[in-house]
């Protein structure tokens, strides 16, 4: 199980972060959130991501 939160201080960048989301999940699809704030703790930072995965030992790696 992968889930991902992603906090944009521009919405209109949606289309961008996804499709590089995208790239690095690959077939992983994580369950995602994805919100606009109004600020991020560094001013220059425009986009913040969590990642929380449960790996489980039955499962091979590389499945998620």
């Amino acid at each position: 199980m992968v889930r991902t939160r992603i906090y944009l201080t521009d919405i209109a960048h949606w289309k961008e972060v996804g499709e590089v989301h995208g790239e690095v999940f690959e077939s992983t699809r994580p369950a995602t959130t994805l919100v606009q704030v109004a600020r991020l703790i560094d001013d220059a930072a425009l986009v913040e991501i969590e990642a929380d995965a449960v790996i489980h030992p039955e499962e091979p790696a590389g499945r998620g």
